[in-house]
């Protein structure tokens, strides 16, 4: 899994890879064995994980596919939309710092 700016900031701790990946795939529902298979964790450290973000309201169940639970993010959560607009000005940081350093590279 390539780093985001997300976790170049926040570390890459199972709980940061976990949110980062909700805050990447915010628009879909997703189960437990996908969610640990693309941020590359065990099951049940990912269920864990699930657990401390339902509590806070950061996810949310929606809906059961086969013995599935699937989650995705509480876009209607507070904390929530806080965590979204500091992952988007975390990634506009890093965007202008690139942009500036290739701008300073061609003037050189």
């Amino acid at each position: 899994m390539e780093n985001s700016s997300f976790t170049l900031v926040f570390g890459n701790s199972p709980f940061v890879r976990i949110l980062d990946f909700f805050l990447t795939f915010e628009d879909f529902d997703y189960p437990i064995s996908q969610i640990a298979k693309e941020t590359e964790m065990k099951w049940e450290t990912t269920e864990s994980i699930l657990e401390i973000l339902l509590k806070k309201k950061i996810i949310k169940k929606t809906r059961k596919v086969g013995k599935a639970q699937l989650f995705m993010l509480n876009k209607e959560s507070d904390l929530t939309k806080l965590l979204i607009e500091t992952d988007l000005k975390i990634s506009d940081f890093f965007i202008k710092k690139e942009l500036e350093r290739q701008r300073m590279k061609i003037i050189a």
